[in-house]
């Protein structure tokens, strides 16, 4: 806690004004700064909270390495999302000691950080005149605490929460750490603050890529589904994560008044243009204008003109490193909108899959029938590329998708955009809202058709899904699996509602955080072996001199040997992990402890540190 000290107002605005654009730092006169000049007027306030943007929200350039430029890899670390060379090592920590480290990046940022917003939320009633537009930064400001808290919680449990500037001789440098219940109520308190002040996007102050009523209702409605989910699932399992005496009721109770507001100003008003293949879904995530951009509520613009190195979202469609696996192909309902597993359409090769899936799994996953992508616009210089299937080995360069799986969300086709992007970072939109609505809904047994129609069904018209009918779904009869994120002890609408969540977020980092708030990572990855796409289908294909020669192939000989250069299990799906004894028939598979990896440890070094004050932090389950 000793990065909570209070510090000079110089110092610290002038840290927060360093992570801003140069334009603010040629206005402010720094060596002028005081606490009695600043503060003052609604600019004021502006240029502060203008630092939390740059602290807090992820920023790729191309230049910062291959994953650096992109953001295909939010998922990483999931079940539907793995490595391709090397094992993927967040679902493979057998033999992991559970040693704590002496600190922590994550737990020193978010500190510092919330140090800074402190001082803000200390300050701001100085201003002269409490204005529309001055309320749109101080609800900016308690936006931003929540989001840094909300952080901590998601990685550590409870922490210390300190809501005020702290002196070196506070009492509250050594606070113990709140109940994880007591400290998303706080969080959720802020949020209630920034709901109550912010604008509406677009109007007032609430511009292009700043924090608007809407991402505050979404993040509140994030939050409250975290914990309550959490806490009813920890509960139920008796995961030592529990909470005593709660059972998350009174969070899952919060979600839906809030999201109602939401949808009452909202409406069905989503993204629907679907440039150049129809596909509405996938150019959803290339669009270069958030604030026009209906259903987009939060991002991170990027004007290639203005920076020195942009990202490269140009190639989230590249065989960059990643690879989808069968967790995400297998929760796609059939067109009709029933499971696979009763479904008599065929599916078993890439083509069929994209025919007679919802149609998110043709603008999410790649299908050969598009061609070689450098015959698509605006992708003429993809080198390897030059083919209608992702190689699945690293037979030229180290380029390609080891499970067959390769993505196709979020297609960029203009070749201009290559290492210099401009479509805007999404990081917070409507369809969570909508989905954590139902869920909410769902779970509490209140759910009714008018509730799907206007949520579920917004988001499948947007493809032109069949709707979702509550009577059809708790009609059917199905073996949830937990290991693959549903609960056989849930209702069969809880289970779907789960279904579509994975299915519209799919890629967008929520997986992990949902296995966990579910009580279900460790039955996710535990004996876990990724599968692929069905092999034959790339024998067919690579070994085909005719085929490849076709699409215009003079390169390397592309042949695939099963058990030399690709891997095949005995269902006859690609093993992406073939070369491993862990992954092979008889293999262990992932492995996590269930008992320790839901959250990260609290940093020894902090630990001692208290211990100094003879006051105790206590350590989480599992670590020492």
């Amino acid at each position: 806690m000793k990065r909570i000290l209070n510090i000079t107002i110089s110092i610290i605005i002038m840290t927060v004004l360093s992570s801003c654009h140069d334009d603010f730092l040629d206005k402010v006169p720094l060596d002028d700064l005081s606490e009695d000049a600043f503060f003052n007027t609604s600019t004021d306030l502006k240029t502060y909270v203008n630092g939390f943007y740059d602290e807090a929200l992820r920023r790729y350039d191309y230049q910062g390495g291959r994953q650096g430029s992109l953001n295909a890899f939010l998922d990483l670390g999931s079940d539907v999302l793995i490595n391709n060379a090397n094992i993927t090592s967040s679902l493979n920590r057998i033999g992991a000691s559970g040693q704590s480290s002496v600190t922590s990046d994550t737990w020193n940022t978010q500190y510092d950080r919330i140090r800074s917003i402190n001082y803000f939320l200390a300050n701001y009633d100085r201003v002269d005149s409490r204005d529309i537009v001055a309320n749109q930064y101080i609800g900016e400001g308690y936006f931003f605490r929540a989001w840094q808290y909300f952080e901590l919680l998601k990685v550590f449990g409870g922490v210390p929460y300190i809501d005020r500037p702290l002196n070196v001789d506070d009492e509250e440098l050594y606070a113990v750490r709140d109940s994880r219940n007591e400290m998303a109520k706080k969080i959720i308190a802020d949020l209630d603050s920034a709901i109550l002040n912010l604008s509406w996007k677009g109007m007032s102050a609430a511009g292009a890529g700043r924090v608007n009523k809407e991402t505050a209702i979404v993040m509140k409605s994030r939050v409250a589904l975290y914990e309550g989910t959490w806490e009813r699932y920890h509960s139920q399992s008796g995961s030592p994560f529990a909470v005593t005496g709660e059972n998350g009721t009174e969070f899952l109770q919060m979600i839906a008044s809030a999201v109602q507001e939401l949808i009452d100003h909202q409406g069905n008003n989503i993204f629907m243009s679907g440039g150049i293949f129809n596909e509405p879904y996938n150019q959803l995530f290339i669009q270069t204008n958030g604030e026009s951009t209906a259903g987009v509520f939060f991002y991170r613009v990027y004007d290639a003109t203005l920076l020195d190195n942009s990202h490269n979202f140009y190639d989230n469609i590249t065989d960059i490193g990643a690879s989808i696996t069968d967790r995400l192909v297998n929760a796609y309902l059939d067109a009709d909108g029933i499971p696979q597993e009763l479904s008599a359409r065929p599916m078993t090769t890439l083509n069929e899959k994209g025919q007679n899936l919802d149609p998110r799994f043709r603008q999410t996953i790649w299908t050969p029938d598009r061609g070689p992508m450098t015959g698509l616009p605006g992708r003429a210089q993809q080198g390897d590329l030059d083919l209608r299937y992702p190689l699945v080995n690293n037979t030229v360069a180290n380029e390609f998708t080891s499970t067959g799986y390769r993505r196709w969300k979020g297609a960029v086709f203009d070749v201009t955009r290559y290492r210099l992007g401009e479509a805007d970072d999404i990081l917070v939109r409507y369809a969570e809202g909508l989905l954590a609505y139902a869920e909410a809904k769902a779970i509490l047994g209140t759910i009714d058709q008018s509730d799907l129609d206007q949520t579920v069904n917004v988001l499948r018209g947007r493809v032109g899904m069949t709707p979702m009918s509550l009577s059809a779904v708790n009609g059917w009869s199905v073996a949830y699996d937990a290991a693959t994120g549903f609960d056989p002890t849930e209702t069969n609408i809880v289970n779907e509602i789960r279904r579509e969540r994975t299915v519209e977020l799919a890629l967008e980092g929520f997986r992990l955080d949902d296995l966990k708030r579910w009580a279900l990572y460790d039955e996710a990855a535990n004996g876990y072996k990724p599968k692929g796409a069905i092999l034959q289908e790339f024998l067919d294909y690579f070994n085909d001199p005719g085929q490849l020669a076709a699409d215009g192939w003079t390169g390397t000989d592309l042949t695939l040997t099963p058990g030399s250069n690709v891997g095949m299990d005995t269902d006859g799906f690609i093993n992406p992990y073939f070369q491993s004894t862990q992954f092979q028939a008889g293999g262990t598979g992932f492995m996590i402890d269930g008992n320790r990896d839901y959250l990260q440890a609290i940093p020894s070094g902090e630990i001692d540190l208290y211990n100094q004050s003879n006051v105790t932090l206590k350590q989480n389950p599992g670590w020492f």
